[in-house]
């Protein structure tokens, strides 16, 4: 893996030191250039968590992915810059508040002071890392986050006012390898009933907000206004993609 490439994937100019500092805004950078996306899935393009697989998609050409891809390669551009960390196996809450399977998500846990929850592979999310602080209230600029003991785990919820808390998911900090979230990462492609293979996705926050493909429709945040504009068809939808998430298909 070319750490100098990643970087500049990331539009990171820095030289990357192991600290809190370099670990926020290395999270910030990637989740704000690199998509949230599985378009893979939608034009029937199948894919392995393979590194160097994983590596040529997100970083030469120039694409996005979705947790699996984007949290294992995120953790190996980690590694290589010092710091100490692992993925880890969390469990999606539903619309009717169940907790999906094991190996539903993945996201990283980063020793550094302390023990802290990255994730540049959920979507719409927190944007710098959180530290593992059961029951404190953490802001990241936008959002107002709170992880709790939960059984052998914790639960992540998220608040827009930081009073009203959704539950997101429950994860552990039980170590994994990345060969374990393989059968989840490809049924997600292939089960007709996934969220993935039901829906196109494609979504990234902006300093105004968030902008997001969802199916026919590309919806914008900004600040207070919410834009939605039709997507006509296929070419137009690869049109959008290309102008508004840098995404060459």
């Amino acid at each position: 893996m070319n750490v100098t490439r990643y970087l500049k994937r990331i539009a990171f100019e820095h030289t990357p030191t192991v600290d809190t500092g370099t670990l926020t805004q290395l999270h910030r950078h990637h989740v704000f250039q690199v998509p949230f996306e599985n378009l893979d899935v939608h034009y029937k393009k199948r894919f392995s968590l393979d590194t160097e697989t994983v590596y040529n998609k997100i970083v030469s050409q120039r694409r996005g992915g979705f947790c699996y891809e984007l949290n294992s390669l995120f953790l190996k551009l980690l590694q290589h810059v010092g710091f100490r960390g692992r993925v880890v196996s969390a469990s999606i809450f539903d619309d009717t508040g169940t907790p999906g399977p094991r190996f539903d998500h993945m996201a990283i846990v980063v020793e550094a002071d302390g023990d802290y929850l990255l994730d540049v592979g959920f979507g719409d999310l927190f944007v710098t890392p959180l530290e593992i602080e059961p029951g404190r209230v953490q802001h990241d600029g936008r959002n107002y986050f709170r992880i709790d003991s939960h059984n052998d785990g914790y639960v992540l919820a998220m608040s827009p006012d930081g009073n009203i808390f959704q539950p997101k998911y429950i994860f552990t900090l039980d170590a994994h390898d990345v060969s374990d979230f393989e059968p989840s990462c490809y049924d997600k492609q292939i089960n007709p009933g996934s969220y993935f293979v039901k829906n196109i996705v494609c979504t990234r926050p902006t300093d105004a907000g968030r902008i997001t493909l969802f199916n026919d429709r590309l919806i914008e945040r900004r600040h207070e206004q919410r834009i939605i504009s039709e997507i006509t068809d296929e070419d137009h939808r690869k049109e959008v993609l290309r102008t508004e998430f840098g995404l060459a298909l």
